[in-house]
Parts: C-alpha cells; structure tokens; sequence
C-alpha cells in the first residue's frame, strides 16, 4: 500500500452518496429537535405533541424573549430544511443514476449536509440583521450543491444520442 493511496480519499472509491439522505433527514430534525427540548427544558409542560402548531404560538408568555425567538427560529430552520430536502435526494438520486463519479457525489452531498448544519445553527443563534446575509449565504450554497449534480447529470445525459 502506497502512501499516495493512503493520502488519496479513502473509501471514496465505493459510492455511500445515498446514504445522505438519511443524513440530511437527521440533519433537517435538528432544529425541531432542539426547539422541543429548550422550550420543555425552560419551561416543563410547554410542548404539547398533540397541538405542535398551537405550541409554537403559545410561547411567548412562557419563555424568556431571546430563548423564545430562538425556538421559533429553529421552528422556521425545521420548516426550511425540509423544503429543501426533496431538491437534495432528488440530485442525489438522478446523479447516481446518471452514475456521476463517486467523489462528486460524495462532495455534493458532504457539503450540504455541512452547509445545512451550518445553515440551521445560524438560523437560530444570529439574531442580528447585518449577520442574517451569513444564514442566507450558507443556504444558497447548499442550494449550489444540488444545482451542482442536477447540471453535472445534464450535461452527461446531453451527451447521450437520444
């Protein structure tokens, strides 16, 4: 074994692309997650399972105010990222059918679920308008890394002669 191997990506030889979308799912319950868990944990009894819309709405009086936007918040974070999340598998999916080399795909997906992650903690912590552009920023380039495969795919399906 070569140390150029070993200095190569590792196990990018093999294509596990798929298996972000699983990720990504995770990834876009994080914020939900979170939101439960601070509101319970700040004030018992605060979510109700059975009227989860209703518990959003109903905060404010039982939370202090930057905790309370910072719920809300990752309530929006949830909401945005699994909106995105069928552009995701969806890009995903079509550039392995298009069987784009692993190593992109391997990168798309790595960075969005970076990018999402990023994306969702910025969501929630930045509360001032001038760093809000940075939340923006981290989303459009996990936007950019599925328009990355969808053209990737196209281009190679532009070569077929059908």
């Amino acid at each position: 074994m070569s140390f150029a191997y070993l200095a190569s990506t590792p196990g990018l030889k093999h294509n596990y692309s798929l298996y972000a979308v699983p990720a990504g799912w995770v990834v876009s319950m994080l914020p939900i997650w979170w939101a439960i868990g601070t509101a319970e944990s700040t004030s018992r009894g605060t979510y109700n399972n059975a009227m989860p819309s209703e518990t959003w709405g109903n905060l404010k009086e039982r939370l202090p105010e930057q905790t309370y936007k910072r719920v809300i918040r990752a309530v929006a974070a949830n909401n945005n990222s699994h909106v995105n999340l069928p552009l995701f598998a969806s890009a995903l999916v079509l550039g392995n059918l298009v069987h784009l080399p692993s190593r992109t795909l391997h990168l798309c997906a790595g960075g969005y679920l970076a990018l999402r992650f990023a994306y969702n903690v910025a969501y929630i912590l930045i509360e001032d308008r001038a760093w809000s552009y940075i939340r923006s920023a981290l989303y459009f380039s996990g936007v950019g890394t599925c328009l990355t495969l969808f053209i990737k795919s196209a281009n190679k399906l532009a070569t077929l002669p059908w």
